[in-house]
């Protein structure tokens, strides 16, 4: 079984909720003393939209995880749409959340939309990303 990291050691989630069948939702609270955070346009610190997508990424996976099994991955393959509207800063708590739905032609691929909010409800990003399901075992 081939591991990938996906972006180790980076955390993009605190926390994930899986329960719907057709959708992810997850936060993460951005701290100033993450260390990957510090180099990101220094003396105005803002959480990378790449890691935003990565979030999204994590969420993706924690979902199929609980709904196909363990031994499932899932690998972003298209970012389609993606569009930064407001900065994430030290304090602020990202709120994601992501209808995902099964690809019309192919069923291992998952296309997934997400909307990522600030707690004070600032849209910070919107996104539609694919993601290919893979049965890791072998």
């Amino acid at each position: 079984m081939m591991q990938r990291p996906f972006c180790a050691p980076l955390t993009a989630v605190d926390s994930v909720n899986t329960e719907s069948d057709s959708g992810v939702s997850a936060s993460k609270v951005i701290k100033a003393d993450d260390p990957y955070l510090c180099g990101h346009y220094p003396h105005f610190t803002i959480y990378p939209g790449i890691f935003i997508i990565e979030s999204v990424g994590q969420a993706v996976r924690a979902h199929v995880a609980a709904h196909r099994g363990a031994t499932y991955g899932a690998d972003l393959v298209e970012v389609s749409r993606v569009r930064f509207t407001a900065p994430l800063l030290p304090g602020n708590t990202l709120e994601l959340d992501a209808q995902i739905t099964p690809g019309e032609q192919d069923p291992d691929l998952l296309s997934v939309k997400a909307q990522a909010r600030r707690e004070d409800g600032a849209r910070c990003a919107a996104m539609t990303l694919t993601f290919r399901l893979e049965d890791r075992r072998a």
